[in-house]
């Protein structure tokens, strides 16, 4: 058995001005929840965000995302995702394992049009100058609910990395496309 994306098939759609929408839903994205979280991680060597609802660099791996006091999401793009099925036990008396790969589909959406882009799909000003890099939002887009990180990708262009349940990845990915419509003519 190997590990399929809910966006089999959608490939990566690029645009005018460096517009890039891919799918990094069989990349490496695993977290820990618990009161003790924030003290095992940085045990374990990981930069870690100063507050929540932030995410930052954590050497060349990736990125930690904090999406609460007791909630942190690792992603690690260029990694690919596990088979492995979650595991119950606790990591550490009081912190449990978070395999994001089974709930959530990974898209990147990159590019200077980037917050134009999502101003069409999202009541939330994701414009560099009141959602900077290292910003994270819970919000909505496309009337679903997702989780925007707004970092420069893997390549060095700014990003906004979104997560959505995997159900809803196709529709989401279908809004998007048509929300780029005017860089792809």
């Amino acid at each position: 058995m190997s590990l399929r994306t809910p966006l089999e098939g959608c490939g990566m759609i690029k645009g005018a001005d460096g517009l890039l929408l891919r799918d990094l839903s069989l990349a490496c994205r695993e977290g820990v929840r618990g009161a003790g979280a924030r003290e095992w991680l940085l045990s374990q060597g990981h930069t870690l965000p100063h507050a929540p609802n932030q995410i930052v660099s954590s050497g060349a791996s990736g990125w930690v995302m904090s999406l609460s006091h007791r909630e942190f999401w690792l992603l690690q793009p260029g990694n690919q995702a596990s088979l492995g099925r979650p595991a119950a036990e606790e990591v550490t008396a009081g912190i449990w394992p978070l395999y994001c790969q089974h709930s959530h589909a990974w898209l990147q959406l990159a590019g200077e049009a980037r917050a134009r882009v999502m101003a069409k799909l999202c009541g939330v000003d994701l414009s560099e100058a009141v959602f900077p890099s290292g910003s994270v939002a819970q919000t909505q887009a496309a009337r679903v609910s997702v989780i925007v990180a707004a970092h420069q990708n893997q390549d060095g262009q700014p990003a906004f990395s979104i997560f959505v349940d995997q159900s809803l990845a196709r529709y989401l990915w279908e809004a998007l496309e048509d929300a780029m419509g005017e860089w792809l003519e």
